[in-house]
């Protein structure tokens, strides 16, 4: 009896070394995006030691369709020719190719029912009707239709395709997924952030926001928002579109801020360096850390704490890359 109860004793003690004392699993914080400096090529690198893991070379991609599949760890982008391709940032490997009905942008992952979720439009010509008569080759107003689209990653398969009115259109780095609703989030023209049912395309919320965000992530943690704001109206933080990037004056004030995505309240804004601007989409959440990660101007990678806006790590790449996504490998 008395050995059995030293016997107890220590099997106690070994569970309790075992919930008590985890594995420690080292992690680095990844990075992957594309790169022209050398031909266009998809570049993955080590932030932690800056190393240069990998690179690829592609023909071409679209801005805006890029994803991170934590799944099979692939990094994905839609190219010039309307095809999704997944590829092994470490290895350069092709994991999956799927030909989509149009240039898909807002790309979102649903990796639980492994799931590609994306918008696309398609463009007409409205006649006018100064030419209708001489039939001149003079168009009219263009006429844009637009579709929120999920495609099975596994079988290449659309699931569904639906028509979905978005007005004047949706901000282009405003958008993520609720995998635990299955919902799919754009911030729309109007500065609504808009609530969609991806596989009917409805919208079944709309919540006013007002203000220009950018470079926006969700933490599904506490189901906030985490983003860039400015100080000042639309008019003074212009979008470049041949620099892909948000360039901001000296006077105006770049914050960190977090909203709730269930009543739009602004929880934190904190002001954070400006430096000329950031790149556009180019955002990440390192729950590790609480640390939101940026890109300015100068292609810095820069990490703030989401709590306080403070500056906790600088990275440099090799050369300049956009549309850059951040992962942790255990």
């Amino acid at each position: 009896m008395k050995n059995l109860a030293v016997f107890s004793g220590l099997l106690a003690l070994v569970v309790l070394s075992c919930t008590e004392q985890p594995a420690d699993r080292h992690s680095a914080l990844i990075a992957t995006g594309i790169s022209v400096a050398k031909g266009t090529e998809i570049v993955c690198v080590d932030i932690d030691s800056g190393a240069v893991m990998n690179t690829t070379p592609i023909d071409c991609y679209l801005f805006g369709s890029t994803v991170y599949d934590p799944t099979t760890k692939g990094y994905g982008f839609v190219d010039c020719h309307t095809t999704f391709n997944l590829i092994n940032p470490e290895s350069g490997k092709l994991i999956k190719s799927i030909k989509l009905p149009g240039n898909v942008t807002h790309a979102v992952i649903d990796a639980k029912d492994n799931l590609l979720i994306g918008r696309y439009a398609t463009m007409i010509y409205e006649e006018d009707p100064d030419t209708i008569d001489t039939k001149s080759a003079k168009a009219g107003p263009p006429i844009y239709t637009h579709y929120i689209i999920r495609v099975n990653l596994s079988t290449g398969a659309i699931v569904s395709n639906n028509e979905i009115d978005l007005g004047d259109g949706a901000y282009a780095t405003t958008y993520y997924y609720n995998e635990k609703e299955k919902h799919y989030v754009l911030y729309r023209a109007d500065k609504y952030l808009i609530t969609i049912n991806p596989a009917t395309a409805e919208i079944i919320k709309e919540l006013y926001i007002g203000k220009t965000l950018s470079n926006s992530v969700y933490n599904p943690v506490n189901n906030t928002l985490i983003c860039l704001s400015f100080s000042t109206a639309d008019m003074s933080q212009a979008y470049s579109a041949d620099s892909l990037s948000y360039s901001t004056d000296d006077y105006i004030r770049t914050y960190l801020t977090v909203i709730n995505h269930e009543t739009g309240a602004v929880i934190s804004n904190n002001l954070i360096e400006s430096g000329g601007g950031y790149q556009a989409n180019i955002a990440g959440y390192d729950r590790e850390n609480n640390w939101y990660i940026a890109v300015n101007s100068k292609f810095e990678v820069v990490c703030f704490d989401v709590s306080t806006g403070e500056v906790k790590k600088r990275y440099i790449p090799e050369d300049p890359m956009k549309d850059m996504k951040f992962w942790r490998r255990y």
